[in-house]
């Protein structure tokens, strides 16, 4: 087996990372205090330089020293450059892929990949920050034919097993059109931005300068004009909308969603591109979310909840689209993951639980109460100004609770569990019975007295995923507990057909 180093381009990404580290504290020591002989601006800059030299010197060290291999079987490392240190990292570990070409990729022709594993610590992943396409290509297709597990058929179908698994067709299931970018634009209300940006600019200028008073005459009246000031507005939203959609475009234009029988590949950017695939069967559930303006747009967020690290920005790259149409995202989970059904006939909670809901006390009511009694001379003029607000207060808190009573349901079928909450928006949380490693049920003392209980379940994932559904009956308690106990049966099943 021979071991490699990584490639030299690896020296300028690292170099550039600290670069960018460092960069407000080289322009305040550089550029804001130019020509300052102050003795901690002397020390600061000689302390960045020295590091900058350390940092350039251990990047090389480190490049010489660090080397890897790539066989068969699983991934060899070796690290250190005064303690030696050597990983083996199988390829049946890896459970998703993450790949990044950045625009300083681009411009030299490489990529970064990355493999995660359900492991911490220096196993949680195998990076390379700097590869070629080529090199890129060769360790995910090892991976791939790794997770690829070899099916038992008839002698007389077996030429069918010679399909190089390397050919294994991928259906793109959405790519989003130019209708699709202008909502999900109008969704982010980033055409809002600007407005609020100039009005803001244009305060600080007047409390500054005074700009009405040195403005006098036809040139006053036309700016306090309602025609004039529309016509401005409409100005700023058009451009707020156009920066924008290229905005949206630059992150979501080339957004491609795909899979084929073993993984989920999802794949975004125009001048940042990143790709992402994950094995199907290291899905542990799938959550549905949908903000108050996606819900008026008729949009929805997928997620996928793996057992693997996805890295720094989990939420970012385990997201299927931000902006699905509902019926579509519901689809296209039963086309990529059959595995998985999203049941559309939920059921609510009793209407004792919503009475429970009610009842419960409302501390930061109580709280913001008390303070608005106690500073009531000091921040009102008005003597009956502060109860106003805390009835106000009172009226939104028991609405919100109302409303998150009606948004809540439930399905519990055969393999599946289901749950939805929320009060403007909603969020939907499917897993699989095999998926979920431990269940509970809880009572407080007001739910022991109306005869309700909490539900729970936890997911493996990184962090570990957390559910739960408050306020159902006793004996869907029962059930669900019940249900869950065939778990056993069902895992042993599986195993036994592997």
């Amino acid at each position: 087996m021979e071991f490699k180093r990584y490639h030299p381009a690896t020296i300028l990404f690292d170099l550039y990372g600290f670069v960018k580290n460092v960069a407000i504290f080289a322009i305040m020591l550089f550029v804001f205090n130019y020509g300052s002989e102050s003795m901690l601006v002397r020390i600061g800059r000689w302390a960045l330089l020295f590091g900058a030299a350390l940092t350039l010197v251990s990047l090389l060290l480190k490049w010489f020293s660090n080397r890897y291999a790539a066989d068969e079987q699983a991934f060899h490392l070796k690290a250190g450059i005064f303690q030696k240190t050597e990983r083996t990292i199988y390829y049946e570990k890896v459970q998703n892929v993450q790949r990044r070409t950045s625009f300083l990729h681009k411009l030299f022709h490489m990529t970064s990949v990355s493999f995660q594993t359900g492991a911490t610590g220096v196993d949680a992943k195998v990076e390379f920050k700097a590869v070629t396409q080529h090199e890129a290509n060769r360790l995910e297709s090892l991976v791939k034919e790794a997770s690829t597990k070899p099916v038992e058929v008839p002698d007389t179908d077996a030429h069918l097993m010679e399909m190089d698994k390397g050919e294994i067709e991928r259906v793109i299931h959405f790519t989003p059109t130019r209708k699709d970018v202008i909502k999900a634009s109008f969704t982010s209300l980033s055409f809002l931005f600007l407005i609020v940006i100039a009005a803001s600019a244009f305060s600080k200028i007047n409390a500054l300068f005074d700009v009405e008073e040195a403005v006098e005459g036809w040139v006053l009246s036309l700016l306090t004009s309602g025609w004039v000031i529309a016509g401005i507005a409409t100005v700023l939203i058009i451009v707020s909308f156009t920066i924008g959609y290229i905005r949206t475009f630059i992150t979501y234009g080339k957004y491609e969603i795909a899979s084929d029988d073993a993984r989920i590949y999802i794949s975004k950017g125009v001048l940042d591109e990143s790709a992402f695939s994950i094995l199907k069967k290291r899905v542990q559930g799938i959550e549905i979310s949908q903000s108050f303006m996606k819900r008026l747009l008729g949009l929805a967020e997928v997620k996928l909840i793996s057992a693997g690290s996805l890295g720094s920005d989990d939420d970012e790259v385990s997201t299927l689209y931000p902006f699905l149409p509902v019926k579509g995202a519901y689809s296209m989970i039963e086309e990529m993951l059959p595995d998985y059904e999203v049941s559309t006939e939920l059921k609510q909670l009793p209407r004792k639980s919503l009475v429970v809901r009610i009842m419960k006390p409302y501390w930061f009511w109580l709280i913001v109460t008390a303070a608005l009694t106690y500073f009531r001379t000091n921040l009102f003029d008005k003597p009956n100004v502060w109860w106003m607000i805390s009835i106000s207060l009172l009226a939104v808190l028991v609405l919100a609770r109302i409303a998150n009573y009606w948004n809540t349901s439930y399905a519990i079928t055969d393999r599946f569990i289901q749950f939805t909450e929320g009060t403007l928006g909603k969020t939907t949380y499917l897993t699989r019975r095999d998926k979920i490693v431990e269940v509970s049920v809880k009572r407080t003392k007001l739910q022991q007295w109306t005869g309700l209980a909490t539900i729970g379940l936890v997911n493996r994932a990184q962090p570990v995923r957390h559910a739960s559904l408050p306020d159902v009956t006793v004996n869907e308690a029962a059930r669900f507990y019940s249900w869950y106990a065939l778990r056993g049966e069902e895992v042993r099943v599986e195993q036994e057909r592997k």
